[in-house]
């Protein structure tokens, strides 16, 4: 956490003044949470993330699809992230679509507006 504070600083040029409540309040609520409460919250940021890099994709014409039914386990142990602390939560390949890929023009096929959002 020291690093993330000092890379606010430096970026910022902020003084620990302004910082230390923040940092205070950070400290505070996530040592009030449990390992798992702090797993889940840890899994919703990564979720953020993959929100807001699905929208660049989309304004980049770049492919990307989020996909369920992966061995987070598996991808831990051949990426290696139990030694970095880490662990998978979630896949988003990003790329280009093959040339020769005959379901790229296909029409996508959704379901309407009325059937996935409630108006309240």
């Amino acid at each position: 956490m020291v690093d993330y504070y000092n890379n606010i600083k430096n970026t910022r040029n902020t003084s620990e003044e302004i910082l230390n409540p923040f940092r205070e309040s950070l400290i505070k609520t996530m040592n009030g949470m449990t390992v798992e409460e702090r797993q889940n919250w840890s899994k919703n940021q990564a979720y953020i993330a993959l929100g807001n890099l699905m929208t660049v994709c989309a304004i980049e014409d770049i492919d990307a699809c989020p996909m369920e039914g992966f061995v987070p386990a598996r991808f831990d142990e051949l990426l290696q992230l139990q030694e970095k602390g880490l662990k998978s939560v979630l896949l988003l390949p990003v790329g280009y679509r093959a040339a020769d890929d005959m379901f790229a023009e296909l029409k996508k096929v959704r379901k309407s507006i009325s059937e996935t959002v409630i108006e309240l």
